[in-house]
């Protein structure tokens, strides 16, 4: 009899537990996130293709909010490491760096709780010259004045590294560093000679408006070069297709690196995976977007590129068979 009692009362607290952990489940499930996302400066890619898909996080779960911030590749990277962005957008080779803790990076150490929510478009290289311009070659920069746009963006960077391995330096060129707006009106006023898009989103606002006013030429980078530069973690070959820009028929080779989205490894896996599963079913909108999506495969946003993904998004890619 005691027996009986005992397992009554037993399977009563059981009961009691399961009732309150499946609302405690519920609770959590409803709780409101506010997704604050680091994009870029106004009027740039990030911002206009984060603010559409931030449109539709929020349409397909009423409990995230959230606004875009904006902000820069290095600091979005930062943001989302210190809790100031829920979610940003960066480059492959900028998260190598903070994930390294190298470069501008240094003094935040290594920073290895971000994750990758997803892969997006290759950003290449557009190293441009007038078409009549004597430089053919981007060991011919030494002496010139070269804008690889604002200080401390993957371009930059990379810049410095095509440079080095023609055994040159900022030393030897004349660097201004300037917006890209900025530096295509530059170009157009005859005011520098190289405007060095050296990983950017393609076809390039500035670019199409230096190629409005002249003919440009785009640089090729060397094939031995191109493999020295892929020795860096983030950094893939890529070559621009012929007649993305007037006049320019010809295939470019280069290098790229991944746009990627990315939030700290402790954001709940339950929005991790609300987040890409948004994105994933709206992929095919976000061409219409921003044209540089139309480089974006839904095959290729779970792509491998080096660090590991929140386990929230990789439960949706799994699911998806978009990762092995």
């Amino acid at each position: 009899m005691l027996r009986q009692i005992l397992i009554i009362a037993i399977s009563i607290s059981l009961g009691t537990f399961l009732i309150i952990n499946m609302a405690s489940q519920s609770e959590a499930a409803g709780e409101k996130y506010d997704l604050r996302w680091g994009t870029i400066t106004a009027g740039g890619a990030w911002q206009i293709i984060g603010a559409a898909m931030l449109e539709d996080v929020k349409k397909s779960n009423p409990n995230i909010t959230g606004s875009c911030v904006p902000s820069t590749t290095t600091s979005n990277v930062i943001g989302v490491h210190q809790g100031k962005f829920a979610i940003g957008f960066t480059l492959s080779d900028t998260l190598a760096d903070a994930w390294e803790g190298k470069g501008y990076f240094t003094q935040f150490g290594s920073l290895q709780d971000i994750r990758i929510l997803a892969v997006l478009y290759p950003q290449a290289t557009q190293i441009v010259v007038w078409a009549d311009s004597k430089i053919i070659s981007v060991d011919q920069m030494k002496g010139l004045k070269v804008s690889p746009g604002a200080k401390g963006l993957s371009c930059d960077l990379e810049l410095q590294r095509l440079l080095n391995l023609y055994g040159l330096s900022y030393k030897d060129v004349q660097i201004q560093f300037l917006s890209f707006e900025d530096a295509a009106n530059q170009l157009i006023d005859n005011h520098i000679d190289v405007f060095s898009c050296t990983t950017c989103p393609f076809p390039f606002g500035p670019v199409i408006n230096v190629n409005s006013q002249r003919q440009i030429r785009l640089l090729s980078i060397p094939d031995d070069k191109i493999a020295e530069l892929t020795k860096f973690r983030g950094v893939e070959a890529y070559t621009l297709p012929s007649g993305l820009y007037k006049g320019v028929d010809y295939p470019v080779k280069g290098i790229a690196v991944r746009a990627v989205i990315i939030a700290r490894k402790d954001m709940p896996e339950d929005v991790a995976y609300s987040i890409v599963k948004a994105i994933g079913e709206n992929f095919k909108r976000y061409p219409t977007v921003l044209k540089a999506m139309e480089y974006a495969k839904l095959e290729d946003i779970g792509k491998n590129v080096g660090f590991p993904f929140h386990p929230g998004a990789f439960k949706y890619y799994r699911e998806r068979s978009l990762v092995k």
